[in-house]
């Protein structure tokens, strides 16, 4: 009878494996390397990337330091050893390390049963007791945005962390079913794969007309193109159709219409095609984004505003902003040149070095305050003059607007970069990492809510500038928004003001709801230009409005059931609009409809409990909350459910929800376990990598 055929062991190490002799796979040493001395290097298959051993050593580092937090009479220097071999193994070893031979086995069946449970390793909220004192909502850290990617750096001011405490501590504790299915992964194909570069629309007057209407929406907002001149561009195309095309007169002119056509195909449901003109813009990307030019920095640009407008471009627009921030520096764009002996250089060449300053040092300031990130280029490196309209660039003059002459759609974009300093002096004060300024810097705050309240009555006058024109009503109510954001960023937690007064998040809710509103009238007129920037202000808004309702005791029992479900409706609506070309817009709404959801249904069960319902007036007054009543007017736009209790859907999703959480501590910072708990949102991890990857992948 045949002996039992000895199992193989798959744990031989590399010295074992070369020789070709027998491995007993004992740790941290087989004895054969023990024997001989020599270190003991083991290739299993059970493999994981380096990079993935050096994140287990930060997040055992970040747990140490909760663990002295917690209790400082812990000696962690008490525990098992270090084994310096194996360290050794880590630091000069270039091929992947077996997972089961580098973490302790405790750990390891824990990751093995996550794995199993979710697909994907643990995060340091896995870890994490469910006692553990909360952190602030305005904490900063490194966020793994991808499954299996580095952690990439998400700050204070973009509300990541804030996001993450509303979920959490909303009681929301597994993810709706079906988000995992396989046919809900997304599929990762080649652009070139669908798309064909596209040629010139046969007819001169289409493409004029294309162009057009980019400088009628886009270049309000961005004014870094000269319009004459890139007509000039367009004609020259198709005067000399035969001939080869100067690269940067076929880049950004295919750019223009790309971005112009990805616009109109939205918001008219016109089958334009976008992706085709920005195919052929980018073979010729090379020749036309030549360094040390201020073309190369317009076409730089033009792939800015496309990568921020358009879901199907995978453009790094967080890398792009750098790219963009160098050569401003580069071309000596901060500084105020004029026209000398020494370096001549033409008007109309001077008003486009200002131009496109501006739109740079914006674009910089809104990509920081989205991702919480650092600004890259500081106020007073930059000498910031203001820039003048085409008609004034037209008749060469130098002065400012006078209050008497009309506005034109240059005068909101210079009252927009104003904004765009004030934005600056906010992430610098209310938003800075370190509070202690060194002696060098700008003079410090002795009072931030002094400085606070001086900054909102700067915004406030900021506000009362805008610009009124006949024809330019759309981008006076983008100002408006722009004005709430503001507001909004300023008065909700940050690492300067951590616990904000109760009248501040009064007055940010309030704000919230006001750009909310602003959103959906833009949405209405067919004037809102779909964004990433715009997916996280609506979403970031909604929550913060929620955040208010359940932090606050006295805003929860003032606020108008139907006045807050017609608000929350249009934050719906316009993610629903947007995430038929955003993924991250769609599941963003559907955080927002479970939120909403368990508010409305904790608003219902505590009144309940108390006075009956009084509804409001007939005339649309103003309810106790100070808030108007818009609710006729956004009817005309979205449905308002019935919000009596016996009406309300009974979603499956209220029974995740944990309505039992004390009243007096909604949202509250110091809720235990709200921070880092973020499995309270439905995949919330994947939510942002979605919102942020193309600015940080």
């Amino acid at each position: 009878m045949d002996s039992p055929r000895r199992s193989r062991n798959r744990a031989a190490c590399r010295r074992c494996q070369r020789r070709k002799i027998r491995c007993d796979g004992e740790l941290p040493q087989c004895s054969s390397c023990q024997k001989n001395g020599v270190e003991c290097v083991n290739d299993g298959k059970q493999e994981v990337n380096r990079t993935y051993i050096a994140n287990l050593q930060k997040r055992i580092q970040w747990l140490e330091s909760l663990v002295k937090e917690q209790d400082s009479s812990i000696r962690l220097e008490d525990g098992p050893g270090l084994d310096k071999t194996a360290i050794s193994l880590l630091d000069h070893t270039d091929g992947p390390t077996q997972l089961e031979h580098a973490v302790p086995e405790a750990v390891h069946s824990q990751r093995s049963a996550s794995l199993s449970n979710h697909g994907q390793p643990l995060r340091p909220n896995d870890l994490q007791p469910s006692g553990t004192q909360s952190r602030p909502a305005h904490e900063i850290g490194l966020v793994s945005l991808s499954s299996g990617g580095e952690p990439r750096y998400i700050g204070p001011s973009s509300g990541y962390f804030l996001a993450n405490l509303v979920f959490s501590s909303a009681g929301r504790r597994t993810a709706p079913p079906g988000n995992n299915g396989s046919l809900n992964q997304p599929m990762s194909l080649s652009s070139e794969f669908f798309n064909n570069p596209a040629l010139l629309p046969h007819r001169k007057e289409d493409a004029i007309e294309l162009s057009s209407k980019y400088f009628a929406s886009m270049h309000l907002i961005y004014p870094f193109l000269h319009e004459p001149s890139h007509m000039g561009r367009l004609e020259k195309l198709y005067t000399n159709r035969t001939a080869t095309p100067d690269p940067v007169d076929a880049f950004q002119v295919f750019m223009v219409l790309a971005i112009s056509a990805s616009d109109l195909s939205r918001r008219f449901r016109l089958p334009l095609p976008a992706e085709g003109y920005y195919t052929a813009a980018t073979k010729h990307f090379d020749r036309a984004c030549v360094e040390g030019t201020l073309e190369g920095l317009q076409s730089l640009l033009l792939l800015m505003v496309y990568g921020l407008h358009n879901p199907s471009c995978d453009i790094n627009v967080w890398s792009l902003n750098y790219q963009c921030l160098g050569a401003l520096i580069d071309l000596g764009l901060q500084r105020d040149v004029r026209a000398s002996s020494t370096f001549p250089i033409s008007f109309l060449e001077q008003e486009m070095r200002t131009r496109i300053f501006w739109v740079v040092y914006s674009f910089d300031r809104t990509l920081g305050t989205m991702m919480g990130r650092p600004i890259g280029v500081r106020d007073e490196a930059c000498e910031l003059r203001v820039h003048i309209s085409d008609m004034q660039l037209a008749e060469q003059v130098t002065q400012e607007r006078s209050q008497q002459e009309p506005p034109s759609h240059m005068t909101f974009s210079i009252h927009l970069f104003k904004l765009a300093r004030i934005n600056s002096e906010i992430k610098y004060v209310m938003h800075s990492i370190c509070r202690d300024a060194p002696r060098y810097a700008y003079p410090p705050i002795t009072d931030i809510h002094l400085w606070q309240q001086e900054m909102v009555g700067r915004l406030q006058s900021w506000h009362a500038e805008i610009p009124s024109a006949s024809g330019l009503e759309a981008l006076a109510k983008i100002c408006e928004t722009k004005y709430h954001e503001m507001i909004i960023l300023i008065l909700r937690p940050s690492p300067g003001i951590p616990e904000p007064a109760d009248d501040m998040l009064t007055q940010c809710s309030r704000h919230s709801v006001d750009l909310l509103h602003g959103f959906g009238e833009l949405y209405r007129q067919e004037a809102l230009l779909y964004s990433r920037f715009i997916i996280h202000s609506i979403f970031l808004s909604t929550l913060i409005m929620l955040h208010c309702v359940w932090r606050l005791p006295a805003v929860a029992s003032e606020v108008q059931i139907d006045e807050l479900v017609a608000d929350t409706c249009i934050s719906l609506n316009i993610l629903s609009s947007i995430g038929e070309y955003w993924t991250e817009a769609k599941r963003a709404r559907d955080c927002i409809h479970e939120l909403s959801g368990a508010t409305v249904q904790r608003l219902l069960k505590a009144r309940s409990l108390e006075a009956p319902y009084t509804p409001l007036p007939q005339n649309g007054g103003r309810g106790p909350s100070g808030r108007g009543r818009r609710v006729q007017n956004t009817t005309e736009a979205f449905s308002l459910p019935d919000t009596s209790s016996e009406n309300l859907p009974k979603n499956t999703f209220m029974d995740d929800y944990d309505m039992n959480v004390d009243s007096t501590s909604w949202l509250h910072d110091s809720v235990p376990g709200g921070f880092l708990d973020i499995t309270g949102a439905p995949d919330f991890d994947s939510l942002m990598w979605e919102v942020f990857n193309a600015t940080s992948a």
